[in-house]
């Protein structure tokens, strides 16, 4: 863990200082370790730009709809000392503060999910515990998993609505659990593994969450290859990972977001063999 603890602050100390410099220059680069190269950008038609707040953690970046809290994507990166046992963590929904707080409580409840504030015994407690919440749904998951990062000092982070998307109880614990647990098992090869997940929303959902996403996406890559996936909200549980995959071109269709900007796409072949999946 403190070889990981390095890493990061290593990361973070990078950050900074390329921030530091690109404002002298241009105001609005920023470079974000977490994605590969650059993060997404919105194509023409898709969301304007001017609704999304990016949030920056130890262990994600989200981009998220400051109208209805709902993330547009997460992306992330998994190395060797990141990954542990997550089986014994807590799990329970933190408020983000770095996130536009009454737009997503708001959102929240427009979705018909009850947000309850917990009540303790004394105001002490009540002091430090009050951005803990809960919702009445099980249709709820992590579009970043604990798994990827349980070996590291910032796990909780995981449990922020930033990270969260109405993800279906047997997607969560089919098909998309374990393309999550088959990147973790590459990273243990000593490799880092980029990944940009989230949902697709119904070209007519607007800006509330009364619809829920059409389908969720996630984008496996490192510098030299990629596997792009897609899985419809109906997966079934039993479905095979491999089964999901897609183009980048089929997947900037469907999120309308570029995903290599600025820089060469990689190869579709060399990574899915990584994650036992044969050539696509």
């Amino acid at each position: 863990m403190m070889k990981y603890i390095a890493s990061i602050s290593t990361q973070w100390a990078s950050i900074f200082s390329l921030l530091f410099a690109s404002a002298a220059i241009q105001a609005e680069t920023v470079h974000i370790s977490h994605c590969m190269g650059a993060c997404p950008v919105s194509n023409a038609n898709s969301l304007n730009d001017d609704s999304i707040e990016i949030v920056v953690r130890h262990l994600f970046a989200a981009a998220v709809n400051k109208n209805n809290g709902q993330a547009q994507w997460l992306a992330y990166k998994v190395m060797p000392d990141s990954v542990g046992v997550a089986s014994l963590l807590p799990r329970r929904w933190l408020l983000d503060r770095l996130m536009t707080a009454s737009s997503q409580l708001e959102a929240e409840a427009e979705g018909g999910l009850r947000v309850i504030e917990p009540e303790f015994l004394n105001e002490e407690e009540n002091s430090y515990l009050t951005s803990e919440i809960q919702f009445d749904s099980d249709d709820r998951g992590r579009l970043v998993p604990m798994s990827s990062f349980a070996g590291t000092p910032y796990w909780d982070e995981l449990n922020y609505l930033s990270n969260m998307a109405p993800l279906p109880e047997f997607l969560r614990l089919g098909s998309w659990s374990r393309l999550d647990m088959a990147v973790n098992e590459y990273s243990q090869r000593g490799v880092e593994v980029f990944v940009v997940s989230g949902p697709i929303m119904a070209a007519d959902a607007g800006s509330g969450l009364s619809l829920p996403p059409q389908a969720y996406f996630k984008l496996i890559s490192n510098m030299d290859s990629y596997s792009a996936f897609i899985f419809r909200e109906d997966t079934a549980q039993h479905a095979e990972y491999c089964e999901q995959r897609v183009t980048i071109e089929e997947l900037e269709r469907r999120t309308g977001l570029q995903f290599f900007p600025d820089m060469q796409v990689p190869s579709p072949q060399g990574l899915g063999e990584e994650i036992v999946c044969d050539s696509f």
